[in-house]
Order: C-alpha cells, then sequence, then structure tokens
C-alpha cells in the first residue's frame, strides 16, 4: 500500500461530517458553553510539511554502528464530527490519515536517489459524557500502518479519556492499550504498547489557541517460536516511545476555516537485544513541522468546537512516525 493509496482514504473523511448538514440543528438545552450549541458539528482538515527521521543501530558482535537520516515530505488529513445524542452524551466519529514520502539516502547502492513511503490510517469514535466543567469517555479505533519495504499490518488501539475546562485552559488526559490484530510475520507474533498522554490548550481568544501535547509508550515486540527477525533467540524486544508536539491555530472570524502550524516530535528506543554471541540496540527519532487548514461545520469559534464539538482526537504509539510498525531498525529503515 504506497502512500498514494494511504491518503485516498482522507477524501472518504468527508463522509464523518455530511451528517451534520443533514442533522436538524436544533440548541441542546445543557450546553457546556455560553454559545447556542448545535446538535450535529464537526470538521474537516487537510495538512502537510517537512519531516526528517533519523534511524540508529548498534550490533556488538564485535561493534558495528549505523545511523542514517532520511528526509521525507508528509501529506496528511483528519474528519471528526460530534452528535448530541442527549443534553449529557456525545458520540465522536474519528477517520485520520497520513502518508510520508521520503528519499533514500545515497550509499544503498541500486537504492540511492530513489523514493519509498510509509502511512498510517485510524478510523474510530468516542462515547462522551459531558458537562459544562469536565468529560468523561471511553474511545476505540482500529486501521493500518507500514508501508516501505514491509506490508502494513492491522492494528487496534482503544482506552479512556477526560477533559477539564477552566476558564481559558483546557487539560486533556487519555489513556490506553494498541496492539496488532492477527500475527505479523517476519518472526514476530504481535507488537503491543500501552500509552498515557496528555494535552493542555491556552486560548487567547476564543479562536486562537495554542496547544501542548506530551505522550509516553511502553510496549513490546513479541517473536514466534523462530526467533525474531534475523535473530535466533525467541521472546520478547520492549521498547519506549515518547511524542511531543506544540500546535497554534486560528480561525477566520468572518469564514468557516482556520489555519494552523504544528511542530512534531518523537523518539523510539528499543531495549538491547541480546542473542548468542551478540547484542543489538536501536533508536529512532523523527522531527517534522507541518502547517494545515481545517474546514468547520455547525459551530462557531475554536473554543466553541473544544467545549461542546469534535475536541477529542487518537494518538497511536505503534502508528506514529516512529512507531515499530511506521519505522523499524531492524530494516534499516522503513517497516
Amino acid at each position: 500500500m504506497t502512500m498514494t493509496r494511504a491518503f485516498i482514504s482522507v477524501v472518504a473523511l468527508a463522509s464523518l461530517t455530511t451528517f451534520v448538514q443533514a442533522a436538524d440543528l436544533q440548541p441542546v438545552l445543557k450546553a457546556p458553553t455560553s454559545e447556542p450549541m448545535q446538535q450535529a458539528t464537526g470538521y474537516i482538515e487537510l495538512y502537510t510539511g517537512w519531516a526528517s527521521t533519523r534511524s540508529t543501530s548498534t550490533e556488538c558482535s564485535p561493534c558495528d554502528s549505523l545511523s542514517v537520516r532520511y528526509n521525507g515530505w508528509a501529506l496528511g488529513g483528519a474528519g471528526r464530527g460530534n452528535y448530541w445524542v442527549s443534553r449529557d452524551v456525545s458520540v465522536q466519529l474519528d477517520a485520520q490519515a497520513e502518508g510520508t514520502s521520503y528519499d533514500v539516502p545515497s550509499g544503498f547502492g541500486p537504492f540511492s536517489g530513489g523514493h519509498f513511503s510509509t502511512h498510517s490510517y485510524l478510523v474510530g469514535g468516542h462515547v462522551s459524557w459531558r458537562q459544562p466543567k469536565y468529560l468523561f469517555g471511553v474511545f476505540a479505533a482500529a486501521g493500518d500502518a507500514g508501508g516501505g519495504f514491509v506490508s502494513a499490518q492491522r492494528h487496534g488501539v482503544f482506552g479512556a479519556e477526560a477533559q477539564w475546562y477552566w476558564n481559558q485552559f483546557t487539560f486533556y488526559v487519555q489513556g490506553g492499550y494498541d496492539t496488532t490484530l492477527g500475527t505479523v510475520g517476519f518472526g514476530v507474533d504481535d507488537i503491543n504498547a500501552w500509552f498515557i498522554r496528555g494535552t493542555g490548550r491556552y486560548f487567547v481568544t476564543p479562536n486562537l489557541v495554542i496547544e501542548a501535547t506530551g505522550m509516553y509508550a511502553s510496549g513490546e515486540i513479541n517473536s514466534d517460536a523462530n526467533g525474531i527477525f534475523f535473530f535466533n533467540a525467541p521472546g520478547s524486544w520492549g521498547f519506549e516511545t515518547w511524542l511531543w508536539q506544540v500546535k497554534a491555530e486560528w480561525r477566520f472570524a468572518t469564514a468557516p476555516f482556520s489555519v494552523f502550524a504544528k511542530y512534531q516530535g518523537s523518539e523510539t528506543r528499543y531495549d538491547t537485544f541480546v542473542d548468542t554471541g551478540s547484542t543489538f540496540d536501536a533508536t529512532v527519532r523523527d522531527h517534522r513541522v507541518l502547517f494545515g487548514v481545517k474546514m468547520h461545520m455547525g459551530d462557531r469559534s475554536l473554543q466553541g468546537t473544544d467545549r461542546g464539538g469534535a475536541t477529542l482526537d487518537i494518538i497511536s504509539p505503534l502508528s506514529n512516525p516512529t512507531g515499530p510498525l511506521r519505522f523499524s531498525p531492524l530494516t534499516l529503515g522503513p517497516s
């Protein structure tokens, strides 16, 4: 599945918000903000930008190190729609996709000067109990991630989340579990990770928001009875992932559009893997700068969306730019 095919799913994201235009937009009597709340709201976003991913590995038998940086261009999008089922309960549907096209650096023989791509997509939803000052809910999603030299893998993610609203501030916490669905192959039985993320938003004005997010995940790659990839020893290989991002978004006062800029960094560090007479260490680090646009439907401001609309999202540790499904150091590049 190429980056082009992955991004085709973005075209279908509009279907998540078509119900916004067809719904009977009657105000909900109990609204979490001072704005008149619509029963159905949503938005579609598209973004693009620069990406740089570095894969570093060290194998000792005797020791030999390899560090390669891949420069690329990212293209992604999302569609999210929120519907108030009752005065206190809302349902949000999500679809999101991202692909990155990389240049193959020199030194890769006949592959030098070529291109490869990685991708990910998720489709899922949230069910939330909402009050004017807080939100509690659960979420679940499934999708594919991978590309490059190895086929994409299906995975599912689920968990719980909460938000608290205080004046111009929003605090968002989310925790859950992400796991592959079915046998991965290449000596791998399954890959899984527990994760927790936190997001803080500050609304300078109702239509200007600054946001910061951090995520930590701890996971395992479990081998089958024959061993993992090119190692002979069966067992599990642990990893830790950190993700951090800062975002600024501004919405036009006279049009249902907003623009945003975001910096995102992530790192996945693998435990030392011990095989017969050798050890293997690996780290994958990614930096990207992204710019995007959103088209809003039904809501009137960014703060109104945050307090009573599609305020939730999903960050998957397995399919983030350095996750083991997107970029594996075992293949010295894309997973």
